[in-house]
């Protein structure tokens, strides 16, 4: 049985050193068991840890604030921190929950020290924000440099083709454009010949309509006729009262063959503007 550390090998602790500076490592017991741990270090006068010892419960996890105290003056950049943390763990079992926890970790190193776990966490000093940022961009500037040398092709020998190859080339590069060239004279001349043949239907159906509609206005024109001269000769007919009846109910309207008349020209330009 054993706990998990986060972060898990190393406690980076960032430049400037001259200030007071704090992390957090967080011990989690993935186990079934109730955990006790100790944290301790090799240099307990640079480092202030809370809690350094207590209790985790099952699946549980505790955060534990390490807080390095702040330097007179910053060490070298290519100086290597040595100090380190080792932290402690054992399960309780039953049997142990009965010892005090002040007498837990003596009772432990005294009966049962084979079965104490122990990770060990070293600690290192990282560079300023500022310059980490300089840095990864200069790294990034270096590989984009790479990959574009890397892409580079040397200039090749100019070899020159031969006459079969020229001529081959040639009629396979022209055969595209003349096809493109039939393939859009043939298309211009069927939708010209489509739009003709349309128009010329749409003319003879407006010549046959127009056609109707002049044998309609005759028609009309010699029923007219026909009316007025019954109208004038009322004893010829025996339908003659019927007749002039007709005829009277429209003594001030405009004649038929004007109303046929408006009638195809309003159909003219209906059919030919709409």
């Amino acid at each position: 049985m054993s706990i998990e550390l986060d972060p898990s090998s190393q406690l980076s602790f960032r430049r400037p050193l001259t200030e007071a500076i704090k992390e957090s490592l967080i011990i989690r017991n993935p186990t079934q068991l109730p955990i006790a741990f100790k944290v301790k270090t090799t240099a307990p006068k640079q480092y202030c840890v809370r809690p350094n010892s207590g209790r985790i419960e099952p699946g549980q996890e505790l955060e534990v604030q390490v807080q390095m105290q702040a330097m007179k003056e910053d060490p070298p950049a290519d100086f290597k921190c040595k100090d380190k943390f080792l932290v402690q763990s054992v399960a309780i079992t039953a049997e142990r929950e009965q010892i005090a926890p002040a007498d837990l970790w003596p009772t432990m190193e005294r009966d049962a020290k084979d079965q104490i776990r122990e990770k060990k966490i070293r600690c290192a000093f990282l560079p300023p924000l500022e310059h980490a940022i300089t840095q990864i961009q200069e790294e990034d500037e270096s590989v984009s440099h790479s990959t574009a040398s890397t892409h580079q092709q040397s200039p090749q020998a100019f070899v020159p083709p031969t006459t079969a190859h020229i001529q081959t080339t040639s009629s396979t590069s022209a055969a595209p454009s003349l096809i493109s060239r039939d393939s859009y004279n043939s298309t211009t001349s069927t939708s010209t010949g489509t739009d003709a043949q349309k128009l010329k239907r749409d003319l003879d159906n407006a010549q046959h309509i127009i056609q109707n509609l002049q044998n309609s206005v005759k028609q009309l024109e010699a029923e007219t006729n026909t009316l007025r001269q019954r109208k004038s000769d009322p004893a010829s007919s025996p339908s003659a009262p019927t007749l002039t009846a007709v005829h009277v109910a429209q003594p001030q309207g405009f004649p038929a063959s004007y109303i046929a008349g408006a009638a195809l020209i309003a159909f003219i330009f209906a059919y030919l503007f709409f």
